[in-house]
C-alpha cells in the first residue's frame, strides 16, 4: 500500500453538491488545499457550499450535467483540456437510491434509472477522464460503492447489483491500471445524506439511520484519510465495517440476519418489504 499524495491535487468530484460529494469538497479545500470542480444538478446547493467555502471559495468550481450522459462526460473532458486542466484525481460519488420496495413491485424504469446513475456514469466518467489522469504525475481514480457491494439488502436489489458492479468494475480496473493510476474503491454505510431523499422519511427513520449508521462528515474524513494511504478498499462506518466482515464468513447468515432486522423494525421505510 503506497500512499497517495493528496495535498494540492486538483480533484473532479460527482454528486458533490450534497451528502458525501459536499463534505469531501469541504475537506479537501480546507485541509489539504486542493482544487476541487464539483459536478452536480443543482445550481442553488453549489452556490450554497461555495459561500461556505469563505475565502477559500475560488478553489472551488462546479459544472452541470447529468453524469448518466455519457456525451457530457466527453464534452467536460474536452473542455478541461482545452483550459489546459489537468485533474489529478477523479471521485465518482454519484448516486441513487429508490424506496425499499420488494422487486417486482418497481417498474423497469427505476432499475434503468439507478443502474444509469449508479455504475454506467462511473464507466462514463472513467472512459472520459482516464487520458487526462494519465498525464497527471499522480493521477487517481476514486470509485463510491456501498457496503451493499458485499452485503446485498433486501428491498434494494438493483440497488446492490449496481453498487456490486461499481466493485467489480473497479477492482478490474485497479489491476489493469496498476503501476499507472491509483485506483480505490468505497464502501459506506448507513448515513443521513441525499441517498434517501425519494424515500420520504419518518423522524422515525431518521433516528433509526443515525442509530445505526455514521454521520456523512465521518465518512467524508474516512474516505480522505483512505485516499492518503493509497487503500485500495476503504471501507467506512460501524454498520459497513460489520456488514462486510459478517458477510465474509457467513454471506447466506448475513442476509437473513439483515432481512430480519429491516422487515421487524416496524419502520415505515420498511414498509413495503412485508
Amino acid at each position: 500500500m503506497t500512499p497517495y499524495g493528496i495535498n494540492r491535487k486538483t480533484v473532479v468530484i460527482t454528486g458533490a453538491s450534497g451528502g458525501f460529494g459536499s463534505e469531501l469538497c469541504k475537506i479537501l479545500i480546507n485541509e489539504h488545499g486542493c482544487r476541487v470542480i464539483g459536478i452536480g444538478r443543482s445550481r442553488e446547493k453549489f452556490e450554497e457550499l461555495s459561500q461556505s467555502l469563505g475565502d477559500r471559495k475560488n478553489k472551488f468550481r462546479y459544472v452541470l450535467f447529468d453524469v448518466s450522459v455519457r456525451e457530457n462526460w466527453q464534452r467536460f473532458a474536452k473542455k478541461l483540456e482545452k483550459k489546459d486542466i489537468i485533474p489529478d484525481l477523479l471521485i465518482n460519488n454519484a448516486g441513487i437510491m429508490p424506496p425499499f420496495e420488494k422487486f417486482e413491485d418497481e417498474d423497469g424504469e427505476t432499475a434503468k434509472s439507478v443502474m444509469d446513475v449508479n455504475f454506467m456514469s462511473v464507466v462514463y466518467g472513467c472512459e472520459a477522464m482516464i487520458p487526462l489522469l494519465l498525464r497527471s504525475a499522480e493521477g487517481g481514480i476514486v470509485n463510491v460503492a456501498s457496503s451493499a457491494a458485499f452485503s446485498p439488502v433486501v428491498g434494494i436489489a438493483i440497488y446492490s447489483a449496481s453498487k456490486g458492479a461499481v466493485k467489480n468494475f473497479t477492482q478490474s480496473l485497479c489491476e489493469e491500471m496498476r503501476g499507472r493510476l491509483y485506483i480505490g474503491c468505497v464502501f459506506p454505510g448507513f448515513s443521513e445524506t441525499g441517498l434517501f431523499r425519494d424515500s420520504r422519511l419518518t423522524e422515525e427513520d431518521l433516528s433509526f439511520i443515525g442509530g445505526l449508521g455514521t454521520d456523512k462528515a465521518e465518512i467524508a474524513a474516512a474516505i480522505v484519510r483512505g485516499i492518503a494511504n493509497g487503500r485500495k478498499l476503504i471501507v467506512c462506518g460501524k454498520d459497513s465495517q460489520m456488514m462486510t466482515a459478517l458477510s465474509s464468513v457467513a454471506p447466506s447468515s448475513a442476509n437473513a440476519l439483515y432481512t430480519k432486522v429491516l422487515t421487524e423494525s416496524g419502520l415505515e421505510m420498511f414498509r413495503r418489504l412485508k
